[in-house]
């Protein structure tokens, strides 16, 4: 499967700022829950920094990325509870994938929300695959507008979650990124059933 991403994945890890964002993502994310013993979903993973991150207190996690390059890299950190799945999230492959047979304790995206065109379609399927308590979060850049291609204003991100089904939503903006081109906010969208 070729992906726009895949020229990305070799380099990936080469700015600081992606360790960065990673690791400001790993802190809020323990704030918000333990993740001793879950089932996770890493949508997005890319070179699986954050499921490297999570790995140590997790049960198992399911590393989905469209990119067969990035997940290459994620293989190469040889992280024994991470299943690395090559794919798009769509209902078929939910439905056919054995990854997918049981439900998560926790979806986490990390920088891939705003860039999806079918933003609502995916977090309704990852609605689905939440247990009766499962928890939703997913950091991207912080626009002032929804029609930048990129990132998610705190309004948008809101509506999805609630349009979802999420009982209990919360967007704030708990850190900045420079990324090489003065900070940039992020924005942390939470979504508990």
């Amino acid at each position: 499967m070729s992906n726009e991403w895949d020229e990305y994945a070799a380099t990936w890890e080469k700015d600081q700022a992606t360790a960065t964002f990673a690791q400001s993502c790993f802190e809020e994310l323990t704030a918000q829950t333990s993740l001793t013993r879950k089932t996770v979903l890493d949508f997005g993973c890319g070179t699986g920094l954050l499921s490297q991150l999570m790995s140590p207190a997790t049960k198992e996690i399911v590393a989905l990325d469209g990119s067969e390059a990035m997940i290459e890299e994620l293989d190469k950190k040889g992280l024994e509870n991470v299943e690395p799945v090559v794919d798009l999230l769509t209902r078929g492959l939910v439905a056919q994938h054995p990854a997918f047979r049981n439900q998560f304790d926790l979806v986490v995206a990390s920088s891939v929300c705003g860039f999806l065109d079918n933003l609502q379609e995916t977090v309704n399927i990852i609605y689905t695959l939440l247990d009766e308590y499962g928890l939703f979060i997913h950091w991207d850049w912080a626009v002032d507008s929804d029609d930048l291609g990129y990132g998610l204003t705190e309004q948008r991100a809101k509506e999805i979650l609630l349009n979802a089904g999420f009982e209990k939503v919360e967007v704030t903006v708990p850190f900045e990124i420079d990324a090489g081109k003065g900070p940039k906010k992020v924005l942390m969208g939470v979504g508990r059933k």
